[in-house]
This record gives structure tokens, C-alpha cells and sequence, in this order.
């Protein structure tokens, strides 16, 4: 009796040493919000495995990082892709806009987590992000030579500084921006770049949009073009009916870049199909496409506006830095540069929504480069105390950037640490008519204590349940 006691604690020691090498129950086909470190529980990712996710063969993964630590949201953005083409997405619950080191610390530890639970293809690892997860994604493929390839939305290079050797070659890059970003002429010039650089292979795509995650079919599209470079590059075989319906795509983007009249467009995605489809009948048709094209006086046309566009952009957005770093250095706000922003602003707004299609482009990017700039900024001022600037700044996020209901919260609190505390509740009601929804965050919320006893604050908290 006694021995068989001892073969069955032993037998299930064994078992529970065996279960914890496996992989956690995550359900396949569904997006699985956290899922814990092993290695680190105080880091957590959202995951989606396919549908017939198997760990006796490899699989290809995307890590993905989302600007505010939205993994449901970063993954929902691939699911699509993911679903039909069969890759792994995970998506960090705690990587966001911050210190570089609190993130590689997320980055790594999800990393870590993927590769030790699932059987991950080596040469079909990507990354990607939006914003401030875009220019993450890339620091990290920067930094991790098993990376092959990075989808980048909104953003480019960390700190614009345009300098990379990828530890692989045949390094994959596909950038996705809307025409109303403010980080549009970045990706532009990063594309340039890239195409450059030896041993990397580069993709962009633009959309109309704004610095938001882009459409889901645009993302489908970035992991169908990754498909089709890794058969160009013999990681998978040819398949033939797959190129057939990729290059119908890509015929049918072309032709109505050109039909929108938007021939720059239209000439990046003619090179980079001569490129892709290198070969075939299809490329020798666009080839001769493309040459009729950029012979066109309506492209030359098109390269003389873009540039003028871009340099008045750039023109204006440094003498709002200008101005800005004038106030900043000072320590005090003029009379005047409330009056000045507003009527800038204004001038902006009724440019992007009557102004010709280029013009108003960029007013949008302009708008939000204003918007952005001046919530960074307000929040590095507001951490610091300085109350009064930071209520300036996010006093002009309202005005070039009037639907967004989280600038009039943080110029609410702003304006109540400053000790304007009627203003701060118009503004917390301006906050709410914009959508606002977050009661328990107001009512947590110790910048708003010295107004609690307002029947007018009471008013406010009343509207949002």
C-alpha cells in the first residue's frame, strides 16, 4: 500500500512539473485579454491564437504595442489578419507613451512569455505599434536581432533620428499613416530612407485619417504584404492563387490613387510592385505603367504642390514652437498669447474644413501637431506644479483639438490647482458635453477637492451618472 502511495505522489509531481512546461488554457479564435508572465506577473499581455494553433509545428507572431497599454485594442487592430493568415498576436498590457525602460521591461517579459508557451517560427517574428508604440516597435527591433520585420502606424523612429542596421537581412518594414497625421511627412521621408538602406524592404501606406490606429483592412493588408514577402524570400512556399489575388489588390489601389487624382501615391505603389512581384507579367505592366506615369505632367505637378505643402507645414509648425518655447523659458504667460493661439487655431480649423484638399491635409496635421505638442507639454507642467502654464496649454488643446473631451479634463484640474475654480467647473461641463464619461475618475480625482462643495460641481457629477 505504501509503495503505491509513493508512485502516485511521485507520478503526480511529474504530472505537475509537465503542466507547468505547457501553455496556458487560452481559448483559440478569440482574443484572450490577459494572460500573465510566467516569468514576471505583474506583466500581462491580450493574445489571440488561431483557430487551428497547434504547438507541433511553428507559427508566425506579432507583438504589438499600443500607446496606452490597450493589448484588446492592439490585437483587435490585427485580428482580421491574424484570423486568415494564421499568426499569433499578443499585445502588452503595459507598455505605453513613457520611460524607455519601463517598456523594454514589458516588451521583454511578453516576449519572453511567447516564446517559452508556444512553438514561434524564428523568421516570422514582427512587431508593430501606433504612435508612441510605433516608435517603440521599432526601438525594440532595434535592440532585438530575432525581430524580422516591423509594422509601424503613425509613427516612425524614435525621436526622428533616422538610423538603423537591422540584424537580419532581408529586414521587413511597412508603414501605415493617414493624410491627416500630423507624423505624415515623417513616414514619407522614413520610407525614403529605408528603401535606402540595404537589406531592408520597405512598404508605405496612406489612407485619409487622422494619428489614429488605421482601418482594419489596412492591417489586413500589412500582414498580407508580410505574406507575400516571406514567399518572395522562399520562408513559404509560392502560392499562386494568394500572389493572383495580391496583385489584384494592388492593381486596384493604384488605379484609384490615380482616379482620386493622387499620383504620388500611385507611383510609391507602382515601384514598390515592380519590386514585389519581380518576374512576372505583372510587374512588366506596371513597369511600363510607371514610366508613362512619371513622364506625366500632372505628377510633376503633384511633386511641386507636395513640396510647397511641406514646407509651409514646416514653416508653421516651428514658429508655433518658437512661440512656445519663448513662454516656456520665461515662466510667463503674455497678455496676448491666448488671444494669438485662439485666432491661429480658428484660422487653422476653417482651412482644414473649407480649404482645398491639400490645404486643408495639412491644416488637420498642423492642428494636430498643436493638439499633441501642447498635451505633452501640460502634463509635464501640471506634474510639476506649474498650474497656471499648464491650464495655457491645455487651454489651446481645446481649441485645436475642440471634440476631444480628455483636453477639457486636464483643463479643468488644471485650472482648479491654479485656484480658478469657476472656470474649472465650466470647463469640467464642457468636459462632459464632450462625451466625458469617467465618473469615478472625477470624483477620485484630488485636483477637484477644493470644489467638491460646489452646488455647480455637484450639477456636473449629477449629469454623468
Amino acid at each position: 500500500m505504501r509503495s503505491a502511495i509513493k508512485i502516485i505522489i511521485l507520478v503526480c509531481l511529474i504530472l505537475a512539473g509537465t503542466l507547468h512546461l505547457l501553455p496556458a488554457q487560452v481559448p483559440p479564435d478569440r482574443v484572450t485579454d490577459t494572460v500573465r508572465c510566467r516569468d514576471n506577473t505583474t506583466q500581462s499581455y491580450a493574445l489571440y491564437l488561431p483557430a487551428n494553433y497547434d504547438n507541433k509545428k511553428s507559427w508566425p507572431v506579432i507583438l504589438i504595442f499600443d500607446p496606452a497599454a490597450g493589448g484588446k485594442r492592439g490585437v483587435s487592430a490585427f485580428l482580421d489578419g491574424g484570423r486568415k493568415y494564421g499568426f499569433i498576436l499578443a499585445c502588452s498590457n503595459n507598455s505605453r507613451n513613457g520611460p524607455l525602460a519601463d517598456n523594454l521591461t514589458a516588451a521583454n517579459a511578453m516576449f519572453r512569455d511567447i516564446m517559452t508557451k508556444y512553438n514561434i517560427d524564428p523568421k516570422r517574428i514582427y512587431v508593430s505599434g501606433f504612435s508612441g508604440g510605433s516608435r517603440f516597435a521599432m526601438s525594440f527591433a532595434m535592440s532585438e536581432r530575432r525581430i524580422y520585420g516591423v509594422i509601424g502606424c503613425g509613427a516612425g523612429f524614435p525621436g526622428n533620428n533616422f538610423s538603423f542596421s537591422p540584424g537580419n537581412s532581408g529586414f521587413l518594414y511597412y508603414g501605415i499613416a493617414g493624410n491627416r497625421d500630423m507624423n505624415y511627412p515623417e513616414m514619407f521621408q522614413l520610407s525614403d530612407y529605408l528603401n535606402s538602406r540595404p537589406g531592408i524592404t520597405s512598404y508605405l501606406r496612406t489612407f485619409s485619417g487622422g494619428h489614429q490606429w488605421p482601418p482594419t483592412e489596412l492591417m489586413t493588408g500589412a500582414v498580407e504584404w508580410l505574406v507575400l514577402q516571406e514567399m518572395n524570400n522562399k520562408e513559404l512556399p509560392a502560392d499562386q492563387s494568394l500572389i493572383s489575388a495580391f496583385e489584384k489588390k494592388t492593381e486596384s489601389l493604384i488605379s484609384s490613387s490615380m482616379a482620386e487624382g493622387n499620383f504620388i501615391d500611385a507611383v510609391r505603389y507602382m515601384k514598390s510592385a515592380v519590386r514585389d512581384f519581380r518576374g512576372t507579367p505583372f510587374e512588366t505592366r506596371i513597369d511600363k505603367q510607371l514610366a508613362e506615369t512619371e513622364k506625366s505632367p500632372e505628377y510633376s505637378a503633384a511633386i511641386r504642390k507636395w513640396t510647397r505643402v511641406l514646407s509651409d507645414e514646416q514653416e508653421t509648425e516651428q514658429k508655433y514652437m518658437s512661440y512656445l518655447s519663448e513662454i516656456l523659458i520665461s515662466a510667463s504667460i503674455p497678455d496676448s498669447a491666448s488671444g494669438w493661439f485662439k485666432r491661429e487655431t480658428g484660422s487653422l480649423t476653417r482651412l482644414r474644413d473649407k480649404g482645398a484638399p491639400e490645404k486643408s491635409q495639412m491644416a488637420s496635421r498642423i492642428l494636430n501637431f498643436i493638439s499633441i505638442g501642447c498635451s505633452v507639454q501640460g502634463t509635464s507642467l501640471y506634474r510639476s506644479s506649474s498650474f497656471a502654464q499648464a491650464a495655457f496649454m491645455f487651454e489651446i488643446c481645446t481649441w485645436s483639438d475642440s471634440e476631444n473631451p480628455e483636453n477639457y479634463y486636464n483643463l479643468a484640474r488644471s485650472l482648479t490647482r491654479a485656484g480658478k475654480t469657476k472656470q474649472a467647473v465650466d470647463v469640467l461641463a464642457k468636459a462632459v458635453d464632450h462625451g466625458f464619461p469617467l465618473r469615478n475618475r472625477v470624483v477620485s480625482d484630488q485636483a477637484f477637492n477644493s470644489i467638491r462643495a460646489d452646488d455647480r460641481y455637484k450639477a456636473v457629477i449629477l449629469k454623468m451618472k
